[in-house]
């Protein structure tokens, strides 16, 4: 920043102010003069005294991650970037991003255009995600359970489930964690016992274990969507076990393609298999031939129909020695908890 002081001018030998000598004189009260009005409108000559107004320009054209950095520098920005993150919030139309785990504590982000960011995230060391919805994922880790914002860290930790090991499961919530209505639905299927249901209702500090009939020909499931009061679970084929929480009631199905008949119902949503396979994502991310990678879906939002992105097992090829990592297509969205945000009423 640069700063002028003014001074009394050196006179010519007849006592005269010459024209250079004026020229710079007005510069000189010209920059006081813009001093003063900065300091009139609360203007400090730091970064941190920008307009509300032209920082409110720069955030409307800054991206997310540039925004949680912005967010970061000082009061008034942290102010500005909070209302564009506010914005952000309450939007549920965002196209998922990719987040890769299974590394330690060391993450990578990739927004819709491919772009990586690289981050470290402890609450994902050893943990696996289960479920992902309007940026909210639900995290299991050796029995502990969380829901957790990677964009803002905020976590919410719920009851402790009632098994310590998941194999092949599928589970969704119906509506974020902070509402009152979240409702948490957990199916596992074991070799030996068969199938499994579990639920948590928002303000529960114990999971609720519902009686199942016996499935037939049900496959690995494949993912979970909550709609008009009924949890769907689906299988990697053709099979649909509906969970009612208005009856506490299980019933399986079986999906039929491209049946237009008036007599049979149709889901208030349409699966995307392969996501992550049919976007070739594995060359997209750099990943090699060596990587196997565990998946999570998501739900995303549109004005219609629901779209569920499916779970996914991509595996190594058969050559190579397998890297084993895990991923999860998350919204971005910014959720910031006030300090005794909690699980329980």
């Amino acid at each position: 920043m640069l700063c002028y002081k003014l001074r009394e001018p050196s006179c010519a030998s007849n006592g005269k102010v010459t024209a250079s000598q004026l020229s710079i004189l007005r510069v000189e009260e010209s920059s006081m003069t813009s001093s003063k009005k900065r300091k009139e409108s609360g203007m400090t000559g730091h970064w941190s005294g920008l307009p509300a107004d032209l920082l409110s320009l720069i955030v409307d054209r800054l991206g997310l991650i540039e925004l949680l950095s912005f967010h970061g520098v000082c009061k008034a920005w942290r102010a500005a970037a909070s209302r564009a993150l506010s914005k952000i919030e309450a939007s549920a139309n965002h196209k998922p991003w990719f987040l890769i785990y299974g590394e330690n504590s060391q993450c990578h982000l990739y927004n819709e255009s491919g772009r990586r960011y690289t981050t470290s995230i402890p609450e994902l060391d050893g943990a696996t995600c289960i479920a992902s919805h309007q940026g909210w994922i639900l995290v299991f880790k050796g029995g502990s359970m969380f829901f957790y914002c990677p964009f803002s860290h905020a976590k919410i930790d719920i009851p402790t489930f009632p098994l310590s090991v998941l194999s092949n499961h599928a589970a969704a919530f119906s509506s974020p964690p902070t509402t009152l209505e979240c409702i948490v639905a957990v199916m596992h299927r074991d070799i030996m016992s068969g199938f499994s249901l579990y639920v948590l209702q928002r303000g529960a500090n114990a999971w609720a274990k519902c009686e199942l009939i016996q499935f037939y020909n049900v496959r690995e499931l494949g993912g979970a969507i909550y709609g008009n009061q009924n949890f769907y679970f689906f299988d990697k084929i053709n099979k649909l076990i509906t969970f009612s929480v208005k009856d506490k009631t299980c019933v399986q199905h079986t999906l039929l393609k491209n049946e237009n008949s008036t007599t049979i119902k149709h889901l208030p949503y349409v699966r995307s298999k392969s996501h992550f396979v049919r976007r070739n994502m594995k060359k997209k991310l750099g990943l090699g031939e060596d990587v196997s990678i565990s998946i999570c879906g998501t739900v995303v939002q549109n004005d219609s129909t629901d779209i569920i992105i499916c779970n996914e097992e991509v595996e190594s090829a058969e050559e190579f020695e397998s890297c084993y990592l895990k991923g999860v297509w998350i919204q971005p969205r910014f959720f910031h908890l006030s300090p005794n945000q909690s699980w329980s009423f």
